[in-house]
């Protein structure tokens, strides 16, 4: 049965504003997220600092200027309306997101933006990576190319970055989860019948897990019989790890006061200790638009092997996975970036796919870890002797996955 133009339109919002406020975030910023019912013409706020940005996000498949005007039109009076509502000093930004941005097109908006609104910050975006913003302090985002003249190819749907996605990645652990022990891989674990069913337990929407089913299926990985299988795993495995490495962007640190081995271990420990024992916020309250998202942790790559029992490689530097670069939490946690370059004492990711490592993460005496599959993918073609702990990871931990029948 087709999937409603509805649900489409409103994966194709939610997937630009993931893609946006992901954006944001690789770049330090803390970004809030409004429930759907209460935005009001807010899709983020995001704030560095004393700059803050209150972002409204228009999406539509056509790339037509009758379209694309009065969709900016909308974008621009509802992120004006939004910010003369929001208690400070904030910049209204409008945003339009089409699928495939021609040149004609960015330049008809840009000529619309400078008639009608030059002192508005706008944006436009589009689904190959395309990005054209204007306002202040808005050029980092600007993506280096330029639209083609006619519409864009839209990216090939066999292509690794589109299969292993950031949710595509955390949807798969879910089907291979029941070949993983549940101590090291945290997900739920059960059979699935359709894309549907999916959807609810990953809590991601019904079109991102049906495009996500459709992709496995096409590529002959997974079978749709009575339940949902995932088949010829080790050609599928192969593909993921070549996915995943793509460039990481790796931070080193270094501890302000040095102390123990396992320093790194207790000191996210305290942090999220600290993070447990905050007050929950009043359930009647509306969410305030400064309320700031806990930044996910977890130990990763040979410091998680270790915590997961896999201890191999000795005297290697510990990794740390942090959703989004700040420099207040490396506070708290005793860490600094500074002179870290030429002395490290660990070293600090921000992931790709923050989804697939922290939903998946599991928690070991009070310290999130990446699970063990996660694990496997890091250290496969790390230098310091990462391909034997790999060796002995799917031998010990990951063994019926790699010996499935029909793989």
């Amino acid at each position: 049965m087709p999937l409603s133009n509805a649900i489409v339109a409103a994966s194709r919002g939610q997937a630009y504003e993931d893609l946006l406020a992901k954006l944001f975030q690789r770049a330090g910023w803390s970004v809030q997220r409004l429930a759907k019912d209460l935005d009001e013409g807010i899709d983020l706020v995001a704030q560095q600092g004393n700059q803050k940005y209150i972002v409204q996000i228009k999406a539509s498949s056509e790339a037509r200027r009758d379209r694309a005007v009065p969709l900016l039109s909308q974008a621009i009076l509802e992120a004006q309306a939004a910010a003369q509502r929001i208690p400070g000093p904030a910049i209204p930004v409008a945003v339009l997101a089409i699928d495939h941005v021609s040149k004609s097109l960015a330049e008809h908006v840009q000529a619309f933006v400078e008639r009608n609104a030059p002192n508005m910050a706008v944006g436009l975006i589009d689904a190959s990576g395309f990005r054209m913003f204007r306002g202040p302090g808005m050029e980092w985002l600007n993506s280096a190319g330029s639209p083609s003249r006619g519409a864009r190819a839209p990216e090939k749907p066999s292509s690794p970055a589109y299969l292993f996605s950031d949710l595509n990645q955390w949807m798969l652990k879910i089907l291979l989860a029941n070949d993983v022990p549940d101590s090291m891989l945290s997900a739920p674990r059960k059979q699935y019948e359709n894309a549907s069913q999916l959807a609810e337990a990953a809590q991601v929407s019904v079109m991102s897990a049906f495009r996500f089913v459709r992709q496995l299926s096409s590529e002959g990985f997974l079978e749709d019989n009575e339940f949902l299988r995932v088949v010829r795993r080790e050609a599928l495995l192969e593909r993921w790890l070549a996915a995943n490495q793509q460039r990481v962007r790796e931070i080193p640190v270094r501890w302000v006061i040095r102390g123990s081995n396992n320093q790194l271990a207790v000191a996210v420990h305290a942090y999220v200790s600290r993070l447990a024992r905050k007050p929950s916020p009043n359930k009647r309250a509306a969410p305030g638009p400064l309320s700031k998202a806990p930044n996910r942790i977890c130990l990763g790559l040979f410091a998680a092997a270790e915590a997961l029992g896999f201890k191999f490689v000795h005297g290697s530097l510990p990794h740390l996975y942090l959703e989004r670069l700040d420099r207040e939490v490396l506070a708290q946690l005793g860490l600094s970036m500074e002179d870290a370059r030429h002395q490290a004492d660990a070293f600090v990711r921000i992931p790709e796919n923050a989804e697939a490592i922290f939903r998946a993460a599991v928690e070991r005496h009070g310290v999130p870890v990446a699970d063990i599959l996660q694990v496997w993918l890091d250290v496969s073609h790390h230098p310091a002797r990462g391909k034997d702990q790999a060796k002995i990871i799917a031998q010990k931990a990951l063994s019926q996955l790699f010996n499935e029948k029909g793989a």
